[in-house]
């Protein structure tokens, strides 16, 4: 591999504390090089974890370095170390595993790591060009780990540019990790998959179960609305469980298909009526019924908005200006209508031509 390296930043690790710190930082440099919003996600809970558990297995304190790489065959990525001065983990196989944590952890382990990274290693080798920065700071680190994420060379989100989309989402207030988050996917010029998932209560419990079923929801994309619910149901099974509505939209003829488990609610604005998505009752990773998708005509000028149940139901759509942009429209509903009892989430999509 010709491996170049520039952009390098490097950042102590010292307390918890610095765990916010060299997430904020993270994703601003991958937001620069270039990563989309899904990947930037995935970044934030790679670098939770990996300096996270500097703090539990590395004594407290280290360093993390992040810098740009670039190579003629993978292209422009991003490589993040993290070393300590600790014993390092005495059991790798089980650090590997969901549901090993701290107070400190987003309790998805290093195998969540393992998953968002295209490269991943433990204790490599130091690279000549990092040596002298290694250096400056001690090079007895006694376990270091590194990972790798290239930009896509063909991306797809953002290529369906009959969809508008807008997304606004926040934690119950007084919590630092969201149990809510959605997913966004372009599986081409035509269709697109979209979902909100809601783990149930709050806190760091619900964020593992929401976030397992977006890896999920992301790798199997391509499936039925319906089979989606199924998979994220089977890899949410002893975890806390969670609430999904999906929807597939192919404007290429003017479709919108549904499926959801739980409270996520969801509407169809198409004027002059207003059309409601049903799902079905239970929990998912406990008891649902048999998942059934449903579909339903989505033509221009059509919005769809899905919605946790973190915002109170007794909002009226005729209040909204559907014209406006969905992200300012999601904004105004969750600033607007949210329980401070609960996260809340909603997405908002336009159909444009």
């Amino acid at each position: 591999m010709d491996l170049r390296r520039d952009m390098v930043q490097m950042l102590l690790i010292e307390d918890e504390s610095d765990i916010g710190e060299c997430r904020r930082k993270g994703v601003v440099f991958a937001k620069q090089i270039g990563f989309n919003d899904v990947e930037n996600g995935e970044v934030a809970i790679m670098i939770t974890e990996l300096v996270s558990n500097v703090i539990k297995h590395g004594g407290g304190k280290g360093v993390f370095l992040m810098c740009r790489i670039k190579d003629k065959i993978f292209g422009t990525g991003l490589e993040f170390w993290c070393c300590d001065y600790g014993k390092g983990f005495k059991n790798i196989d089980q650090a590997m595993k969901d549901g090993y944590t701290n107070s400190t952890s987003l309790g998805i382990g290093l195998g969540a790591i393992f998953r968002f990274s295209d490269e991943f290693v433990i204790n490599p080798e130091k690279s000549n060009d990092l040596n002298e920065l290694f250096s400056e700071r001690r090079n007895d680190f006694t376990t270091c780990l590194l990972t790798r994420k290239w930009l896509q060379k063909s991306k797809w989100n953002g290529l369906n540019k009959n969809l508008l989309i807008g997304v606004s989402s926040r934690s119950k207030p007084g919590e630092q990790i969201n149990g809510d988050t959605y997913v966004i996917t372009h599986l081409s010029d035509k269709v697109t998959v979209a979902a909100v998932v809601d783990g149930l209560g709050h806190g760091k419990e619900a964020n593992l179960a929401s976030q397992l079923a977006k890896e999920r929801l992301l790798a199997n994309s391509e499936k039925s609305v319906d089979e989606m619910i199924q998979l994220v149901h089977q890899t949410l099974r002893g975890t806390r469980g969670a609430t999904i509505g999906i929807i597939r939209i192919d404007t290429g003829n003017n479709t919108l298909i549904f499926s959801g488990i739980g409270n996520i609610e969801g509407q169809i604005y198409s004027k002059p009526k207003k059309t409601n998505l049903m799902s079905y009752g239970g929990i998912v990773g406990h008891n649902i019924r048999t998942p059934r998708s449903f579909e339903f005509d989505f033509y221009n000028g059509d919005n769809v908005c899905l919605y946790s149940d973190g915002i109170i139901s007794r909002w009226q759509y005729d209040e909204i200006d559907w014209l406006q942009d969905p992200q300012k429209n999601a904004e105004y509903i969750v600033n607007k209508y949210s329980r401070i009892s609960d996260d809340a989430t909603v997405l908002i999509i336009r159909y444009i031509t």
